[in-house]
């Protein structure tokens, strides 16, 4: 989703601003998003959610978009969402994103390099005496809840784990075409395992009020067979 990205400054950026983002063809390729906790309950009305591990063994949630390689099934071809489906908080945050810097755990406020530019119409960054304009404090506030809810999110999912409940699965999917695809490397709630917990366990999940993530999870998988049908 994100080609060439540029690390902000108020030196360098100062007169900048960045142009209205009106679609979201620059998610088109997408097959799946990472999501937060928060999102959950919405999310889970639309999509199937997943939990996946990245390349540094990290948990993450993401949510299926689609089944073939490069295709979000959920944007049209002039870029709309589609109506009255829940748009993850990942895709919202274009054309910004919180970048880890080399050899260190900072981060850093990164924007797609194209939509930087200094006419009139784009929202600027900076002020005249290089403090951050409204519009990217509210950007910084919502990328870093966003942040600290995929922390939380890689914890929950962690959880999950020691409880002893996570299964790899692979997702079938059959289109309209009757075309069969097949997705793996992902990871559910095992039912029969969350059913028959040892007491201890099923406390441990109650006090950390897992039980409503855990059942939002398990009623997405639903929507596993409804993306065939998507056109």
């Amino acid at each position: 989703m994100h080609k060439k990205l540029e690390i902000l400054n108020k030196i360098e950026h100062k007169n900048k601003g960045v142009s209205e983002v009106t679609d979201f063809l620059y998610s088109k390729e997408l097959i799946n998003a990472p999501l937060a906790l928060s999102e959950f309950f919405e999310a889970c009305k639309n999509y199937p959610i997943f939990f996946a591990k990245d390349k540094d063994g990290k948990w993450f949630s993401s949510v299926l978009l689609g089944y073939k390689e490069n295709e979000n099934l959920f944007v049209d071809e002039n870029g709309a969402w589609k109506e009255l489906h829940y748009i993850p908080a990942f895709i919202r945050s274009y054309p910004f994103i919180l970048s880890n810097k080399e050899s260190t755990k900072e981060l850093l406020l990164t924007v797609e390099s194209s939509f930087l530019n200094e006419k009139e119409s784009s929202k600027k960054l900076f002020d005249e005496n290089g403090n951050n304009s409204e519009f990217l404090n509210n950007v910084l506030k919502f990328l870093n809840q966003y942040y600290a809810d995929s922390l939380s999110t890689s914890e929950f999912i962690k959880q999950l784990d020691e409880w002893e409940l996570l299964e790899e699965k692979v997702a079938n999917v059959v289109n309209s075409k009757n075309e069969k695809f097949s997705l793996n490397g992902f990871f559910v709630v095992n039912e029969e395992k969350l059913k028959h917990l040892s007491k201890k366990k099923k406390d441990d999940i109650c006090a950390k009020n897992a039980y409503a993530l855990i059942t939002a999870h398990l009623i997405s998988l639903s929507n596993i067979h409804k993306l065939g049908s998507i056109k």
